[in-house]
């Protein structure tokens, strides 16, 4: 045991030995809850004598459920392939692979994307004459959905918009059923209402999991969390991880009062605060404990190291916008001559579009510099092409992998072929496989000898699946299927290239780990698998300063961290100001960030800033008037500031609060006073032509064309005007 627990400080090995009913342990930023969880599980193991197949464990990424695989590995040197570490939709499809077939579905169902269903929407949409350049897929897709989880969500969508909603949710369920395809969504409903519909199945697993514990609790939602307690047994025995100061997804539906539920539904539950950090000096944490205590939903921790006091929190406000990029271009120029690395620093923001100065700038000095986010190589058009292939190699059900694998290469068979075999199937009660082998009774010679010629390649790939090593399977399948020759006219032809060969590699990987399987049961995990890191960024590896949204920056550390555009306005954002939840939210970003920084925090703004065309002047951030001034070195005009005036005392709460109010003010003076109402057209300085879809208070629902989408907007900003 001792073993096990050597690194642990007193509240670490406290959250690993308490084993036995529900305990709630508070990770603060940089506390090691990693460690504490995966020690925890190899506690249970080697000291407990718990099976491994009898402790669940669930984490929000599949990097994270790797790494914690790896760890037990590596403490107990024992196999964790097959333990239950895994992301909820991961979980959920392991699950329904067993037991779909108690809701209808078919053992071999496939699992389609994000990219996936906004095609699939999109589809639809067509078929249904349904404008998508009047009506945003994208939008439409996002609602249909939340209409998934509460079908009485339709009775809050403005009209015509319900109409197509409503419209698009029955047939895009349908056809998910009919060609045994389930999204993200149903891997956690479909195994929500397996569980509560089958209540042998659910006994079987609160039998099976006599441990469980989850990581990031602040990031469940209300499904998740539902989906928790169905798998907890009467012994009770769970164990979460969270940190409510780091709950910043409310956007994607992450419930914060779920700590608050959890506490209601375990009431005798064990509180465990992990308040050491190791990534940070005092004067970091200091700054982000003074700036998180200003909220009022959260467990009160303070957080500390053992890394000394570390240099002050350096304020640097410029003139202009322009001032302060050059500021931070600067500084990392002087402080890589001292012998930092680019990939030392980020710059974290508020909002996408503050990046473009920062880029300009960079381009400008030639500091190499990465966008964080870009396209994950399970979302590549290539690796979807050849997924596509397998997967209806897999299931001749599946019309949308059909679609796509006709067209790349395109093969002469058209939307309209397609679009009469799948009304073939549904009129006459048929399979899409059945329709598509049956083509030459209602399709014209040509079209039909096309599709036959197509299915017989796929006869022919699903005999030489079982006949022929993976590796030479994909070499087999991009020749036939001619899309080598199609690279070869693709002007990234050798990139997307090197990416297909890197799918063999994913394939012989795997080929080791489902030895024991049948080669069609192995391509079915590889690809639910691939499915599920489709959803995953790619991060990119070369050596730059990393520019980033501070949602994005979760998770991460950098030696050195920007925190840029912090004014009242920009961040926190001024559609927050009237809203405590938001408001607090927002704070929460603002710790996260703040926690990203391991030696050195700047935090940076100016006094003007261009936005849409104007020159406005905002206020610091409350943010930065949080942190206490023997905390702070002030650089740049923020120096002359503090000279003229105590700027602790002037942004303190009432004063801010009246700065806040007159540059609303001032920006609502204007000729500009939009007396806006539902139906009124409007045109927007940035977003161009719109309607009003709703209005509530001093803010209205503006739904504009491709690609901006419905945005909610202050309806007397002075970007908006009311056409006549």
């Amino acid at each position: 045991m001792n073993d096990l627990l050597i690194g642990l400080n007193e509240k670490q090995r406290e959250a690993v030995l308490q084993t036995e009913g529900p305990v709630m342990a508070i990770a603060g930023a940089g506390s090691g809850k990693t460690s504490v969880l995966t020690k925890r599980i190899a506690y249970l193991i080697f000291e407990k004598n718990v099976n491994p197949q009898n402790i669940l464990a669930i984490t929000f990424t599949n990097k994270a459920a790797n790494e914690m695989k790896q760890r037990v590995r590596q403490a107990l040197g024992i196999n964790t392939y097959d333990m239950w570490i895994s992301t909820f939709h991961s979980m959920g499809a392991r699950i329904l692979r067993d037991y779909i077939e108690r809701l209808g579905y078919k053992r071999n169902f496939q699992i389609i994307d994000d990219d996936d269903t906004h095609q699939l929407v999109k589809n639809l949409m067509k078929k249904s004459n349904i404008d998508t350049k009047l009506f945003n897929p994208k939008i439409i897709r996002n609602l249909v959905l939340k209409m998934k989880f509460d079908e009485d969500f339709i009775k809050s969508i403005e009209a015509p918009i319900n109409e197509v909603v409503a419209i698009i949710y029955k047939k895009y369920q349908s056809y998910l059923f009919e060609s045994n395809l389930v999204d993200f969504e149903d891997l956690l409903l479909l195994t929500i209402k397996l569980l509560k519909q089958e209540q042998d199945v659910k006994a079987y697993f609160n039998n099976k999991f006599h441990y469980v514990l989850v990581d990031e609790f602040q990031d469940t939602n209300n499904v998740q969390y539902e989906l928790i307690k169905l798998l907890v047994n009467e012994n009770k025995n769970i164990f979460i991880v969270g940190d409510e100061d780091q709950s910043i997804y409310a956007f994607r539906g992450a419930n914060i009062e779920n700590i608050n539920k959890f506490k209601r539904d375990y009431k005798n539950y064990y509180l465990v605060l992990l308040e050491q950090n190791y990534r940070s000096t005092n004067n970091i944490l200091n700054a982000a404990n003074n700036i998180i205590q200003n909220n009022s939903t959260r467990i009160p921790k303070n957080l500390f190291s053992e890394k000394g006091k570390g240099e002050p929190i350096t304020h640097y406000k410029g003139v202009t916008a322009r001032d302060e990029v050059e500021y931070v271009a600067m500084k990392i120029i002087h402080m890589v001559r001292k012998g930092y690395e680019y990939n030392d620093f980020a710059i974290l923001y508020r909002a996408n579009s503050t990046s473009r100065s920062f880029e300009d700038v960079f381009l400008q000095k030639q500091i190499p510099y990465r966008i964080f986010g870009n396209t994950s190589f399970f979302k590549r058009k290539e690796i979807k092409d050849f997924t596509a292939y397998l997967r209806f190699i897999l299931n001749n059900d599946d019309a949308f992998s059909f679609i796509r694998a006709v067209s790349a290469p395109r093969r002469g068979i058209g939307p309209v072929t397609i679009e009469r075999v799948v009304d073939y199937a549904a009129n006459n009660g048929l399979a899409f496989s059945d329709a598509l082998r049956l083509s030459s009774d209602f399709l014209g010679k040509t079209a039909s000898n096309k599709i036959t010629a197509f299915m017989d390649m796929m006869v022919d790939f699903r005999t030489q699946l079982d006949d022929i090593p993976f590796t030479d399977f994909v070499d087999y399948v991009l020749d036939k299927t001619g899309y080598i020759d199609m690279l070869k006219l693709d002007d990234k032809g050798d990139v997307r290239y090197e990416n297909l060969l890197e799918f063999k590699t994913i394939l012989a990987e795997n080929n080791e780990i489902y030895e024991d399987l049948t080669k069609e049961e192995m391509l079915t995990y590889i690809l639910e698998d691939i499915a599920l890191k489709s959803e995953e960024t790619k991060e990119d590896v070369e050596n730059g300063v990393t520019l980033m949204t501070l949602h994005s920056a979760k998770g991460l550390e950098f030696r050195v961290v920007f925190i840029v555009a912090l004014e009242m306005g920009m961040f926190p954002l001024s559609r927050t100001f009237g809203d405590r939840f938001e408001f607090e939210e927002e704070r929460r970003l603002m710790y996260v960030g703040v926690t990203r920084a391991k030696e050195k925090l700047f935090v940076t703004n100016a006094d003007t800033r261009q936005t849409y065309g104007e020159t406005l002047r905002n206020a610091d951030s409350v943010f930065i008037e949080e942190i206490p001034a023997e905390l702070l070195h002030r650089e740049g005009y923020s120096v002359a500031v503090n000279r003229s005036k105590n700027v602790n005392s002037v942004y303190q709460r009432p004063e801010y609060k009246r700065q806040i109010d007159q540059k609303r003010k001032s920006l609502l003076s204007k000729d500009n006073t939009n007396d806006l109402n539902k139906g009124d057209k409007v045109i927007h300085k940035v977003f161009g032509d719109g309607v009003v879809v709703s209005v509530a208070g001093d803010h209205c629902v503006i739904a504009f064309q491709v690609p901006h989408g419905i945005k909610t907007l202050l309806k007397d900003h002075p970007a908006i005007s009311k056409k006549k």
